[in-house]
């Protein structure tokens, strides 16, 4: 998992908590004004009596509801955002047949692929939506016959999965110290 994963994934239950804990206060309040009794923490009534004061022409009202729409218009478009294909289909063989890879499986055969190659000490692979990453690491000064060697090599290696046409390789190299 990287970094974004897991900053959205505290931010998502800090959030589910949030919305959780304000619930259950909205609630105590709502059985406090039914029973008569003063608010407890949400001064509603003052709440209340300012929004008595205010019409939909107000500025004030104007300016809460766009930010609002803007939020909710923020977050929609993040929860719609595309991410990293945890499979990708692989071109069939047979008329019935649906064959895919996961991703990490190719990132896996991709380093594996781009590490055989002439002059690569290691590597590392990253697929995308449309581009796979690789970087290799070599100890060799000249960095442009390693680089040719590992991008043959991921080519061939996408070529034969069928996959040359619907990902882009891009290698980088880095020399080892």
């Amino acid at each position: 998992m990287n970094a974004a994963t897991i900053t959205i994934r505290v931010l998502s239950a800090l959030f589910a908590v949030l919305l959780v804990v304000g619930g259950l206060l909205v609630a105590v309040e709502i059985v406090l004004a039914q029973l008569g009794r003063p608010a407890w923490l949400i001064p509603w009534p003052a709440w209340a009596g300012w929004l008595d004061g205010q019409t939909w022409a107000t500025s004030t009202i104007r300016l809460l509801l766009a930010g609002l729409v803007v939020v909710g218009l923020v977050l929609l478009i993040l929860a719609l955002r595309l991410g990293k294909p945890r499979r990708l289909a692989l071109p069939a063989t047979g008329s019935n047949l649906h064959v895919s890879i996961a991703r990490r499986a190719l990132q896996q055969t991709l380093k594996d692929a781009a590490a055989r190659a002439s002059g690569v000490a290691s590597a590392s692979a990253k697929a995308g939506r449309r581009t796979v990453k690789i970087t290799a690491t070599t100890a060799n000064p000249n960095t442009t016959e390693v680089h040719h060697a590992a991008l043959a090599a991921v080519n061939q290696r996408l070529d034969q999965l069928g996959l040359a046409g619907r990902l882009r390789p891009r290698v980088r190299i880095r020399t080892s110290s």
